[in-house]
């Protein structure tokens, strides 16, 4: 495969760099250890070789920027980090796992969404209502880049077909988005203490 080789390529650079008696760096965006593109190379290395250092992912960015709490959140019982290929298979026609998140209130939060839009929201479309909100950040703590796009399962899908970037941005769906979340988080779990 041409990825493996370009890999591969990489990797060789990188030992002989090593080998000569330097550090090497990689600068990796978003989460380093969700989804992170440096574990591709990290893999080919011996653990105690490697020293990863953490920083401000883009999911934490991306919530920072939608000024939200992801949970506690209404009455949302968890949240999902996950990307399409991987609830729904890479031709995205798998609806198993989908059909039974859509029992629970979830906070969805999927990485490399963006690529065909429009299957991952006819696949949302069927299991969740049509007034559910989602929001994409594009460009997460990038101050002079980032931006968001707001929506419903029922439109998103047409509002990303129209975007040109595929790639940076990272895809919210769930009712933490409407109104205050935190708060009625609060109010349902007195009502259970109550009872």
């Amino acid at each position: 495969m041409k990825r493996f080789r370009l890999r591969d390529e990489r990797v060789k650079k990188i030992k002989a760099l090593l080998a000569q008696g330097k550090d090497v760096g990689l600068l990796d965006s978003g989460n380093s250890c969700l989804f992170g593109p440096s574990h591709w190379y990290v893999e080919e290395f011996d653990s105690e070789d490697v020293v990863i250092v953490p920083g401000m992912g883009c999911d934490a960015a991306a919530m920072a920027a939608l000024g939200k709490s992801t949970i506690p959140a209404h009455d949302v019982r968890f949240v999902m980090q996950t990307a399409p290929f991987f609830l729904m298979g890479w031709e995205k026609t798998d609806r198993q796992i989908l059909k039974d998140l859509a029992k629970y209130p979830t906070t969805m939060v999927l990485y490399m969404a963006l690529y065909e839009p429009d299957k991952v929201f006819a696949a949302l479309g069927e299991m969740l209502p049509p007034d559910m909100p989602c929001a994409v950040v594009y460009w997460a703590g990038y101050p002079d880049r980032q931006r968001i796009v707001r929506g419903t399962v029922a439109d998103m899908g047409q509002k990303l077909s129209k975007d040109k970037e595929r790639f940076m941005g990272l895809l919210f769906v769930g009712r933490f988005l409407e109104g205050k979340p935190y708060e009625m988080a609060q109010k349902l779990g007195q009502k259970e203490l109550e009872q």
